[in-house]
């Protein structure tokens, strides 16, 4: 399948003497793409093959709604544009910005670098999303507990590096299992659904939702502290009480919660939650 590419925008050219790449280089460059599954390494090895060749002061992906900057620098007049696809497959949107206007053949060289980009981006791209279907609870929608077990150590050293805070909340669902028992596991999951949903519209991007298992479920809110913690609590809590499935249902939760403090581990803040849990749900 041979890669298909198109121009979005154009600067002024100015001529020069860029050379094309011979077919030597272009094996050498696609051998270096080739083999590298994160879409961060890949970029960067791109990015550094495509500057010996045209000064790039700033250049950037975006694929649907992702923006990954790969060269920082300042955004300049002269900007080129290209969509990118492999096959009827499109892979997101090149972005250069160079101190000056790049000429036909520097143009010319820009989509020779894209046809040499355009398997490994594809498989890169395949790689990142088989792999974040292996961190999602299928059910929920929501990230699943191997993926937490690898976010809290990330969230833990974001804290111990920059003093960010970090709370983790721990959600139990009350009346669950009535509800399985007596109207069977499909409004069952619904439920689950539902409540994923809650959580979701009610903390920031930056915070991350997990279900456990089951009926348990944990945020990881960051930055946060106790008082935002607590406003996360009451629109979730909110929320609840205006779903009318829920609501019918008689669902409630429970809730613990532990903030961060130098020295925890990943167990020690979901012992302390777990514990803080079953303490609101024995006073209930």
């Amino acid at each position: 399948m041979d890669p298909i590419f198109w121009q979005k925008s154009q600067a002024d050219a100015v001529p020069t003497r860029t050379k094309p790449l011979g077919a030597d280089q272009r094996l050498l460059i696609l051998q270096k793409l080739q083999g590298k599954p994160e879409l961060s390494t890949l970029l960067e090895v791109f990015a550094m093959e495509v500057e010996k060749q045209v000064d790039v002061s700033r250049m950037l992906w975006r694929q649907d709604t992702t923006t990954t900057l790969i060269r920082h620098g300042p955004a300049t007049e002269n900007r080129q544009c290209f969509l990118l696809r492999y096959s009827d497959q499109p892979l997101g949107e090149l972005q250069y910005d160079t101190p000056y206007a790049l000429d036909q053949d520097e143009i010319n060289l820009l989509h020779t670098y894209h046809r040499l980009l355009a398997g490994p981006l594809f498989s890169a791209m395949e790689y990142r999303r088989v792999k974040e279907m292996a961190m999602r609870d299928h059910l929920s929608g929501l990230r699943n507990r191997s993926c937490l077990d690898q976010d809290i150590l990330h969230a833990i050293a974001m804290s111990e590096r920059r003093q960010v805070g970090l709370v983790l909340l721990l959600f139990d669902l009350d009346n669950f299992k009535q509800v399985n028992d007596k109207f069977g596991h499909l409004d069952g999951d619904n439920v689950i659904r539902r409540f994923a949903a809650i959580l979701k519209q009610s903390v920031r991007t930056s915070d991350r939702c997990y279900r456990l298992g089951g009926d348990e479920f944990v945020l990881l809110l960051q930055p946060a502290s106790e008082q935002s913690a607590r406003k996360v609590i009451h629109r979730v809590l909110t929320r609840m009480e205006q779903d009318h499935t829920l609501r019918t249902l008689e669902i409630g939760t429970s809730i613990g919660a532990s903030q961060y403090s130098r020295g925890d581990s990943p167990t020690s803040l979901l012992e302390r939650a777990d514990r803080q849990l079953y303490q609101h749900k024995r006073s209930k």
